[in-house]
């Protein structure tokens, strides 16, 4: 692995992280509570955070580091397994 992987991957976890935190602000506070700092919502945040996510994982599709395709059927998988075990879809 070269040094651009290397660093596509470690912003790639380091986003995954900033993620987990946005998720956690929204269970402890909501999606309408605000940063003190920034005075951003929730899910303000979170969709920030999510679009630096996406963005990631553009580039690891684009620098080949994984296929779009194995990408599309994982999610394609997850989503068959949600509607099994979850109730997101009732």
């Amino acid at each position: 692995m070269n040094n651009q992987d290397n660093e596509i991957l470690a912003i790639l976890q380091e986003e995954c992280a900033e993620v987990i935190q946005a998720i956690s602000k929204i269970n402890r506070f909501g999606f309408t509570g605000l940063n003190p700092r920034d005075h951003r919502s929730n899910q303000q945040h979170l969709e920030e955070e999510l679009g630096d996510l996406v963005c990631m994982v553009q580039l690891l599709i684009e620098n080949k580091i994984v296929e779009s395709r194995n990408v599309d059927t994982a999610a394609l998988n997850k989503r068959a397994k949600l509607k099994q075990w979850s109730n997101i879809f009732n």
